[in-house]
């Protein structure tokens, strides 16, 4: 039986004028990652100029000389009404965040920065799972319902098979990555002012969870940190701004809240409630609390360094696919060496 498999090919891009498009560091990327494969480009633009196309198709043939297969399409219809004809989209100007939702919602692939534009340029992977609830067809990454707000859309970037669930509240003005195969639980408030929030990938946070960029300045007369408004000369927006790194296969129990500048160790789980007030360092470690503390080890140290080695957050779907048989393994009181002979018989040791 063949694995099915999702691709793409099909790319919008749209932009408030084909300058602003074309001076987006992400379209090169997009260009050079894919060259050689067959690929369609449709513009968005205000008006459609006719002389877009040809703009578009000369930038193409500057950024790869010897670019073949590639389809420059004009499109005067808005953007938004072309969503459900692409697989991913590419949005400069004003409207950008708002089409970068509406993207999500369709389980589209949203291009928010060069990097994933050069990986996503030729993605083609393979999709074993099941098309969507209500057999809504494959997709690359999704928001499911509406969110709350989201300050910066067009700034998270979404790996393949990364969801956000209903009622997100996001003030994001860095960066946001979501990795492979992670989600963002429902109700979720991230108040990261310029902090970055980094998920890893196969990660999963449960309702209400709260991340918080930056800590209210304590040194000055008055704590008060409102940036906009009659108001905003008093005081200052942040006094401690710190990034927040998440690593892979990490859990978060319902209603954690996670404080400036943490990092969190791969495979660990934090219980419902608990209040993560500085890094979670022990991998696979349990932790819980206010403040949270370690409890104990999801497994045993030779377990623990074994799938630690074995990385696989990090194998291709195809090899993820092939061990399933694994992922419904109970590792708990499992012998190390029984590990590496389990391992060894579902060819998935190295």
């Amino acid at each position: 039986m063949t694995t099915p498999r999702l691709s793409l090919t099909r790319f919008l891009l749209a932009a408030d004028a084909l300058d602003t498009l074309l001076a987006d560091a992400r379209l090169a990327a997009l260009v050079k990652g894919g060259a050689g494969r067959a690929r369609t480009f449709t513009l968005a633009l205000p008006g459609a100029p006719a002389a877009a196309g040809e703009a578009l198709r000369r930038f193409v043939t500057d950024v790869v000389p010897a670019a073949r297969g590639v389809e420059v399409r004009v499109a005067v219809e808005p953007a938004p009404t072309l969503l459900d004809g692409h697989e991913a989209v590419l949005a400069a100007g004003p409207g950008a965040g708002a089409l970068v939702v509406k993207a999500w919602q369709r389980g589209l692939c949203a291009v928010n920065s060069a990097e994933q534009a050069e990986l996503v340029a030729a993605f083609d992977d393979d999709y074993p799972g099941d098309d969507g609830a209500g057999g809504g067809g494959r997709w690359y990454a999704r928001m499911e319902g509406e969110p709350v707000v989201i300050t910066h859309p067009e700034r998270i970037v979404l790996g393949y098979g990364a969801r956000i669930n209903p009622r997100a509240v996001i003030h994001n003005e860095g960066a946001i990555e979501i990795g492979r195969g992670s989600l963002l639980g429902a109700d979720a408030e991230l108040n990261l002012f310029t902090a970055r929030l980094t998920i890893g990938s196969f990660c999963h946070t449960s309702s209400y969870f709260a991340a918080i960029g930056s800590r209210h300045t304590l040194h000055l007369p008055s704590t008060f940190a409102v940036s906009r408004g009659p108001y905003a000369f008093l005081g200052e927006p942040a006094d401690e701004v710190g990034d927040i790194v998440i690593g892979n296969d990490v859990w978060f129990g319902a209603r954690v809240i996670v404080l400036p500048g943490v990092h969190v160790a791969d495979g660990c789980v934090v219980g419902a409630g608990s209040v993560v007030t500085r890094s979670l360092d022990e991998p696979y470690g349990i932790y819980a609390g206010n403040p949270a503390r370690l409890i104990h080890h999801r497994f045993p140290p030779a377990i623990v360094e074994r799938l630690r080695r074995l990385a696989w957050w990090n194998w291709p779907t195809a090899r993820l696919w092939r061990a399933r048989a694994f992922f419904r393994t109970d590792l708990s009181a499992l012998p190390a060496g029984e590990l590496g002979r389990l391992l060894e018989s579902l060819d998935i040791a190295s």
